[in-house]
């Protein structure tokens, strides 16, 4: 059996390293953070996973609408390299009260959204080149780091057009 623990809240950064370097000392397998309120959780668990040996570390989840895919794709490949290779991204809509409301931006067509969002996201992820033209993204980019194998990517799906993605 594999445990995990979620980190975050209202903690600051040396908190949350000194309690994951206690949830390692202690043998659990994993530490997970969303990113809601407070730190950024892909640059909290890109620190921790530099400075910890053996944990694994995911975010619990990112929201996709305000972070744009390249930028996540470097953000994820920073954590990935920082942490040798324990990092997992886990990806999300959000909530459309959390889209519309707290950043004022469109929640409309979300799966769809997901699915532009993914057509460049995995590509660079991969350390590969990326050539997408769609409905939501026009992206000619390559942000490969060498050394840097593909972290895992966790899919949130609330949905049934998600869970088909």
């Amino acid at each position: 059996m594999r445990i995990g623990v979620m980190i975050g809240g209202r903690q600051d950064l040396d908190g949350l390293l000194s309690r994951t370097k206690e949830l390692e000392a202690q043998g659990f397998n994993s530490v997970w953070m969303p990113n809601v309120f407070g730190l950024d959780a892909i640059g909290t668990l890109t620190v921790i996973g530099h400075a910890t040996e053996k944990i694994e570390l995911g975010t619990a989840v990112v929201p996709t609408f305000p972070r744009h895919p390249v930028t996540m794709a470097q953000q994820a490949l920073t954590a990935q390299a920082a942490s040798r290779g324990r990092f997992t991204l886990g990806i999300g809509l959000s909530h459309k009260f959390v889209i519309e409301d707290m950043w004022g931006m469109s929640f409309e067509r979300p799966a769809k959204h997901m699915r532009h969002y993914l057509d460049v996201l995995l590509p660079l992820l991969q350390g590969g080149e990326v050539d997408v033209e769609n409905e939501s993204y026009r992206v000619h980019a390559n942000y490969g780091i060498p050394g840097t194998q593909r972290p895992p990517v966790l899919l949130a799906a609330m949905g049934e057009q998600m869970l088909g993605l």
